[in-house]
Formats: C-alpha cells, sequence, structure tokens
C-alpha cells in the first residue's frame, strides 16, 4: 500500500495540452498572416516624401548583405544572379526621397526590368554591417545617400550617385541615362 503513494505522478488531461498547442499555433498564425509585406514596409517609410512616381507596386526588396537561415543575402544573391541592381538609401535622406521615385519610374520604363526583376534595398540606418560589407568588397562603392549598384556576374559595373537633389528634370535625366547607360554595358559584355 505505501507503494501507491510514493509513485504518484501528476497528470495533465490530453484535451488541455492540445489547447496549449493550439493557442500557441494559433497566436503565431495570426503574426505571420497580420504582418506587412517587405513591399508595404519601404512604400509606408518612403511614401510621406517620396514623388508620385514611387508607387505601392515598386520593385524594391530588403536584403541584407550575409545569407541567414531562411534568408538569401547579397553574396548569395550575387553568385548566382547575373544581373543584380542594388539602392542602397534610407527614408529620412532628402536627396533618397527626390531619387526613389525615378529609380522605381525609369527601371520599368527604360526596359531595365527585362535584365533583372527587382531592386535590392539596403537601408544603413537598419543594417549599418551589411552596408559596410559591400563597401569593403566593393572599393568603388563610397558611404553616401542615395547610390544604386548595377553588378552582372558579382563584378561592380555601373554606380548611380546623384548630383541634385532638387532639380526634378535633372533627377529625372540623370536616372534615365544611368539606366541607358547600364543596359549599354551590359550588352556590350
Amino acid at each position: 500500500m505505501s507503494d501507491k503513494y510514493t509513485k504518484v505522478e501528476p497528470k495533465i488531461h490530453p484535451i488541455t495540452i492540445i489547447a496549449i498547442v493550439s493557442f500557441f499555433v494559433v497566436v503565431l498564425a495570426i503574426i505571420f498572416i497580420f504582418k506587412p509585406s517587405d513591399q508595404t514596409v519601404i512604400y509606408k517609410a518612403y511614401e510621406p516624401y517620396a514623388t508620385s512616381d514611387f508607387t505601392e507596386d515598386h520593385p524594391f526588396v530588403t536584403v541584407a548583405y550575409d545569407s541567414k537561415l531562411f534568408n538569401k543575402g547579397l553574396d548569395k544573391i550575387l553568385s548566382e544572379d547575373e544581373i543584380v541592381i542594388l539602392y542602397i538609401g534610407y527614408p529620412t535622406c532628402p536627396s533618397c526621397q527626390a531619387h526613389i521615385g525615378a529609380f522605381e519610374k525609369y527601371f520599368y520604363s527604360e526596359g531595365f526590368d527585362a535584365y533583372a526583376n527587382q531592386i535590392y534595398y539596403m537601408d544603413p540606418n537598419d543594417d549599418l554591417d551589411s552596408v559596410n560589407l559591400v563597401i569593403e568588397n566593393y572599393p568603388d562603392v563610397e558611404a553616401t545617400t542615395p547610390q544604386l549598384l548595377v553588378f552582372q556576374n558579382g563584378e561592380l559595373i555601373s554606380i548611380f550617385t546623384p548630383l541634385s537633389s532638387e532639380d526634378a528634370t535633372a533627377i529625372n535625366r540623370s536616372v534615365r541615362d544611368f539606366y541607358l547607360d547600364a543596359i549599354d554595358l551590359i550588352n556590350a559584355e
């Protein structure tokens, strides 16, 4: 009889275990469902400041330099993709605000989307380490914003650095010319 009382173990009803697990699954599902997309986050950051050329359906996708478990980094992207375009800028930079709409507009209108599906985006305020790695690995890249970089087969072939951030006509012309020159460089290879 004494054996009966020394071997008492607490029992949790299976329904209780199922309820707890279900609760956590539902909470995680809600978090993932209502998390805004990367495209939405970028749009909302620039939308109050950018020109009307910057739309919700933009080609910008955030990227880090180093690959992570579930996220391919710029290092891996450069080794796999033939043509890669990278934009370095941040939403509170006045020159970035003035240029991002033109970067999107001429990406599509000059046909650069035939060479690259998207423009990878790095925000130095959010990921300074990645920007510093780009600067270390590509000495021609300066520590200024905005910059638009075009890579072909992992090599940097073209860099856009703005001349003016106030004259909309000059911005549009310089961005359009940059894309056209980059396309010429790509086709020359």
